[in-house]
C-alpha cells in the first residue's frame, strides 16, 4: 500500500517550490515553475505557476499528473486576508490537487521551517517584508506585508528606492555617494544616470527586479560605504519596529525568530543593525533558505493535527 502523500507549495514573487513527500517527510518529488504572487501578476498567472510546479514535482517523482494528494499547503506571498485565501481555496478544490489542504501567507511556512516548535517570529525581507507572531497557545499577528505602495517598510523594494535616491541626487550634484551611484548604474548595466529613468518607468521593470538592487547595497555597506549603512540601518530600525508590534500584541517573551526572504541573513549588516534597534531580548534566529520544508511539516500536520511534527 503507498504511503500517503503530502505536498507543500512556496509561491513568491520570483519563483514557486513544489515539495512531494511521504507522510513521513521523506521528499519523493520537487517542482520548481515561475512567479506565483497574484498581488504583482494576476491570480490566472499565479495558479498557472502553481499547477506547473505541481506538475513538475509529480513527474520528478514518477507519478501520474492525475495523482491526488492527501494533503497539501499553499504558502503564498501576498496572501493573507480571508476573501485572498478563499479564492485560492475554490481553485484548489476544481482542480482537485488534494484531499485536504490549507491556503497560508507565505511568512506562515517560513516560521513552520524555522522554529522549533511553530511559535514564535517570522521575519521575511525579500522585495516585501512581513512579520508574522505566533503564540505558544495558537495566536496569531502579523505587521507590515501591506505592498510597496502602502508599506514595506524595510524591505528589498524600500532599500532599493533608497539607493535610487541617492544616486540620482549624486548625479544632480545633491550627494556625493559615487560608490552607490556607479553600483548602481552596473547592477542594472547601464551607462549614466539618465539613463535610469527609461530603465526603471518602462512597464516591463517590476518592483521585484528594483529589489535586486538591495543585495548590491548590502554588499556595499559591507565594503563600509556611509550611505549604503545608512540605508540599512533606516531599514533595520523599520524592521525592529514591525518586529515589536507583533511581539507586543502576541506578549511573547525571548521568542525565536525565523528569516526568511532574499534580503536579510544573519550575518549581514541588515540582521544586525535590526537587532541593534530592539530593545527587549530575543531567542535564537535562524535563518530559512527553503521555506517549502515548512509548507510539508504544515501539510504533515493536516494528517495528524493533534501531532505538532
Amino acid at each position: 500500500m503507498m504511503s500517503q502523500l503530502v505536498l507543500g507549495i512556496d509561491g513568491g514573487g520570483s519563483k514557486t517550490s513544489a515539495i512531494l513527500a511521504d507522510a513521513s517527510g521523506t521528499v519523493l518529488g520537487v517542482g520548481i515553475a515561475g512567479a506565483s504572487n497574484y498581488q504583482a501578476i494576476g491570480f490566472d498567472n499565479a495558479t498557472q505557476s502553481i499547477g506547473a510546479a505541481i506538475a513538475a514535482a509529480k513527474q520528478d517523482a514518477s507519478l501520474p499528473l492525475e495523482t491526488v494528494i492527501d494533503a497539501a499547503c499553499f504558502g503564498l506571498s501576498g496572501i493573507d486576508r480571508p476573501h485572498e485565501q478563499a479564492q485560492f481555496t475554490e481553485w484548489t478544490n476544481q482542480q482537485q490537487i488534494a484531499k485536504q489542504h490549507t491556503v497560508v501567507n507565505d511568512a506562515e511556512i517560513v516560521l513552520a521551517a524555522g522554529t522549533p516548535d511553530g511559535w514564535g517570529i517570522a521575519l521575511i525581507c525579500g522585495t516585501g517584508s512581513i512579520c508574522y507572531g505566533r503564540a505558544p497557545d495558537g495566536q496569531i499577528a502579523r505587521a507590515g506585508g501591506w505592498g510597496y505602495l502602502l508599506g514595506d517598510e524595510g524591505s528589498g523594494y524600500d532599500i532599493a528606492i533608497q539607493a535610487l535616491g541617492w544616486a540620482t541626487q549624486t548625479a544632480d550634484g545633491r550627494a556625493n555617494a559615487n560608490n552607490l551611484l556607479q553600483a548602481t548604474l552596473d547592477h542594472f548595466k547601464l551607462d549614466n544616470a539618465e539613463q535610469l529613468i527609461g530603465y526603471i518607468y518602462r512597464p516591463e521593470t517590476t518592483q521585484t527586479e528594483i529589489a535586486t538592487l538591495a543585495r548590491v547595497v548590502v554588499m556595499l555597506a559591507e565594503e563600509q560605504d556611509q550611505y549604503a549603512y545608512t540605508i540599512l540601518d533606516q531599514a533595520g530600525r523599520e524592521l525592529s519596529r514591525t518586529i515589536s508590534a507583533v511581539v507586543r500584541k502576541l506578549k511573547l517573551q525571548e521568542p525565536p525568530v525565523a528569516l526568511g526572504g532574499g534580503v536579510l541573513h544573519i550575518d549581514s549588516v541588515l540582521w544586525y543593525r535590526t537587532n541593534k534597534h530592539i530593545h527587549f531580548a530575543l531567542g535564537s534566529a535562524t535563518r530559512v533558505d527553503e521555506p517549502v520544508y515548512g509548507a510539508v511539516t504544515l501539510a504533515r500536520r493536516l494528517l495528524t493535527p493533534s501531532n505538532n511534527l
